[in-house]
């Protein structure tokens, strides 16, 4: 028999939400929209309608991913009434659109040919994570809408 302390339905925990394939993808999600968001607000300078949309752009799927891999993580998604697949497809979708805008509109807006002494450094470094983010998103969609495999 089982032990008292193991639930009924199994461990509460999905390590494989994090080790899998899409969830390694997701991991790194979080990692390089933490980073731009981060890098942006702390000293990479944002200003006018430009800078608010790519923030908000960021901010948005960051929260949003958060929101996914914690429900992937803790299976909170089983109790959720709408199709799970095709809500991360659609939102790797939507993610990848916002973000390639962003990577497009932040490095015409705010960066400069000639650099000034320190926030030069986290304006590049935004831009590079930015663009680095933008694939990763499209790949995210693909491996969203790639049939799966139930695993045992």
């Amino acid at each position: 028999m089982g032990s008292t302390m193991e639930p009924p339905g199994g461990a509460y925990l999905h390590l494989g939400a994090v080790t899998s394939p899409v969830g390694t993808a997701r991991v790194l999600q979080l990692a390089f929209g933490c980073t731009t968001f981060s890098l942006v607000a702390h000293r990479g300078g944002f200003g006018g309608v430009q800078g608010t949309f790519c923030m908000a752009a960021w901010g948005f799927c960051f929260a949003f991913s958060v929101l996914v891999v914690a429900c992937e993580f803790t299976r909170l998604h089983s109790c959720l009434r709408l199709s799970w697949g095709n809500f991360t497809a659609a939102f790797a979708m939507l993610a990848t659109l916002l973000c390639a805008t962003a990577a497009v509109i932040y490095p015409l807006y705010f960066t400069r040919l000639e650099c000034p002494p320190e926030p030069a450094g986290c304006m590049v470094a935004s831009c590079q994570r930015s663009t680095l983010e933008s694939p990763k998103e499209g790949l995210m969609t693909v491996m969203e809408l790639l049939p799966r495999h139930p695993t045992q």
